[in-house]
């Protein structure tokens, strides 16, 4: 029997693939799964044990400690996190009982590097799921363009004072991942690549394995029929954004916004309206020369389907992305999407087939993939390494060998 526990921040946005995940392994003969999560759902779920009251004090301590601590340009530099408190899990009669142990996004006062060294020397197999670059760095969630974390963060650009927690961190990770009971799942092959070649997780093992997708809600409109001139004429053009947080210096918003700003220089259609969901004051945003939807955050995966169903197009502007479940949700609507070329972005994408990618934050090529996108009616459909049976076989070879 593989009794697999994992371990999460929360079930919210990313938090979102391990439930995903949960329901697999409970689907799979031989095998059970629970979760251990910090923050609870609105409505509890069956499976998951929520942390008590006083771990989520402790992350709140955690988070005010490395805000003093940690002071430096976030606009700039993103997420930093070098955890101080965090709650012990090797006691808990859930990692008592499992064998194989999932760590997911556990930052912002989950565990601390301490705790995962003691998870380690427990002797269980670890697999570590990778969310973010957190795990291969000094303390920052994405590198951006710095290439420190090849040589070991040992000129980090963030921190001038901070040198000795950044190299603290960096051993510490190593020490971890060279223990023989420990492996690597990323979701993108441009995760995995920069894993393989990290200071802290070279010669490791990583596998590349996509997130398990397998929601009935997400499928595409009844609406498919073919309309007449007439009625393709009135019917306005949907043009979608989302992000948990729409000005996260990852989500690249301003770059929409300049893209749908000279968007009517090559796609003189008027009847184009703009529809943006996630949290975040967007403001007059008088620039933009079209009507804009403001939905903001979409807690339920029916109301966040019925969003994207309505939707000629997804546009993911993101200069940093792992492998973002809003584009499997739209492509799994039958919705195409735009994005960068960058991250995990083109594993998804076939270049003008059920989407378009676009040069890095070049704002005027995201619009020409825009207009390419609604003149030649470009429909989403997911690839065939984003299908669940495929991510269900990839996890049933990984588990024989654990």
């Amino acid at each position: 029997m593989k009794n697999i526990l994992q371990i999460q921040f929360s079930t919210k946005s990313a938090g979102s693939s391990a439930w995903r995940l949960h329901t697999m392994f409970n689907s799979i003969p031989g095998c059970s799964s629970e979760i251990i999560s910090l923050y609870r759902d609105d409505e509890p779920k069956e499976g998951i044990t929520y942390l008590p009251s006083f771990s989520l004090f402790k992350s709140k301590v955690n988070n005010k400690l490395e805000k003093l601590l940690f002071r430096y340009d976030k606009e700039k530099y993103g997420m930093f996190s070098n955890p101080i408190l965090g709650t012990s899990i090797c006691n808990h009669p859930s990692f008592k009982k499992a064998s194989i142990i999932y760590i997911h996004w556990v930052q912002l006062g989950v565990l601390t590097l301490n705790e995962l060294v003691r998870i380690v020397k427990s002797g269980k197999k670890i697999v570590f799921v990778l969310h973010d670059m957190w795990g291969i760095t000094g303390g920052c969630h994405n590198a951006m363009d710095c290439n420190q974390y090849i040589t070991g963060c040992e000129n980090c650009p963030i921190f001038d004072n901070q040198k000795s927690v950044i190299k603290s961190q960096v051993e510490k990770k190593k020490w971890i991942y060279a223990q023989s009971n420990v492996s690597f799942i990323s979701p993108s092959r441009w995760l995995a690549d920069r894993t393989k070649e990290s200071y802290v997780a070279k010669g490791c093992d990583v596998r590349y394995i996509p997130n398990y997708f397998d929601i009935k809600c997400f499928t595409p409109s009844g609406e498919l029929r073919e309309l007449e001139p007439s009625e393709e004429e009135s019917k306005p053009k949907i043009i979608s954004f989302a992000a948990a947080n729409i000005f996260s210096v990852y989500k690249g918003f301003i770059y929409l916004v300049k893209a749908l700003e000279y968007l009517p220089q090559i796609y003189p259609n008027p009847n184009v309206e703009i529809q943006v969901i996630g949290e975040g004051e967007l403001g007059e945003l008088s620039s933009i020369p079209y009507k804009i939807h403001r939905l903001g955050y979409l807690k339920e995966e029916e109301d966040m389907a019925n969003a994207l169903q309505a939707s000629d197009l997804f546009v993911i502007p993101s200069v940093m992305e792992n492998q973002p479940t809003i584009i499997i949700e739209s492509l799994s609507c039958g919705v195409p999407v735009v994005g960068f070329k960058i991250g995990g972005i083109p594993d998804m994408i076939l270049h003008k087939e059920n989407g378009y990618l676009a040069e890095p934050v070049d704002y005027k090529d995201l619009a020409e993939g825009i207009k390419y996108c609604l003149e030649n009616k470009l429909r989403g459909f997911k690839l065939d390494n984003f299908q669940p049976e495929y991510v269900l076989d990839k996890h049933l070879s990984f588990l024989k060998e654990a």
